[in-house]
């Protein structure tokens, strides 16, 4: 079966808000690039809750795709509307196309059985063009009709990751003859473009400038994003509703600490 799509709501009395953000901003690097929960003060359960926005979340990529719904994941008290499971399966069948796909269609038709009828789940499948390129229309296909989006980054997730805090269609980025090393060329150099590297966990705190970015240097080819383009931004603009509140209290506190 599914995971359970209720969540228990924190005493805010217990914990307070000033208490949660403060370890939210606690950086595990040197250079600020990731964020902390560790240390999280246990609460007594208050009542059961069900969120107004249910997202499922399959992606073959298993680390920064994952720690991009991390403030979400492990933070109910600031982000009460929204719950994202997330699956990664970076395994791939015979002949290289991503088992991500079957994987996914499978869950989904777990998740259906407890759904809410009112209140449906929604099913995203992120992946990059990468190697994956001759796969992806068939993905489309098999996607669309088990009703899962499908979110495609040309040439990898990173992409996204550059527009949280640039606005440009990634330039000064030379592309290699050899268009299999592009992905991993662009996560080298995009971690050079930005103080600090990508910031995963905390892009989705910049989500605003981040649609706008991707929207904006949006570009595709027989419905498939061209090199530099992302459709995260759909994704984005689903969870924009339900993370707004509480990426505002979080940059709120990160600001009066700077005073």
């Amino acid at each position: 079966m599914a995971d359970d799509r209720y969540y228990q709501k924190r005493n805010p009395e217990k914990e307070p808000l000033e208490g949660v953000v403060g370890k939210y901003l606690t950086s595990t690097a040197s250079n600020d690039n990731e964020l902390s929960v560790s240390n999280l003060a246990y609460t007594k359960p208050e009542a059961t809750l069900q969120p107004k926005a249910y997202l499922i979340v399959f992606s073959g990529g298993t680390e920064r795709e994952k720690n991009y719904f991390y403030l979400i994941k492990h933070n109910t008290l600031l982000y009460p509307d929204i719950k994202v499971d997330f699956f990664a399966e970076p395994n791939f069948e015979k002949g290289g196309k991503p088992l991500i796909t079957s994987f996914a269609i499978g869950k989904v038709n777990e998740y259906r059985e407890s759904a809410s009828v009112d209140n449906p789940d929604s099913y995203w499948l992120l992946t990059d063009v990468d190697h994956f390129e001759q796969f992806l229309a068939e993905m489309k296909t098999e996607c669309d009709k088990n009703g899962i989006e499908l979110i495609i980054s040309n040439s990898c997730f990173e992409v996204w990751l550059y527009y949280a805090e640039k606005a440009d269609k990634c330039l000064g980025f030379e592309i290699p003859d050899d268009k299999n090393k592009i992905s991993s060329a662009f996560k080298t150099w995009a971690d050079t473009q930005i103080k600090g590297g990508l910031k995963p966990r905390k892009a989705i705190l910049m989500i605003e400038q981040n649609i706008a970015n991707a929207r904006a240097n949006y570009s595709e080819k027989n419905g498939f994003p061209t090199l530099f383009s992302t459709q995260m931004f759909y994704l984005a603009e689903k969870m924009l509703p339900y993370v707004k509140d509480g990426n505002e209290k979080i940059l709120g506190e990160k600001n009066s600490r700077r005073k």
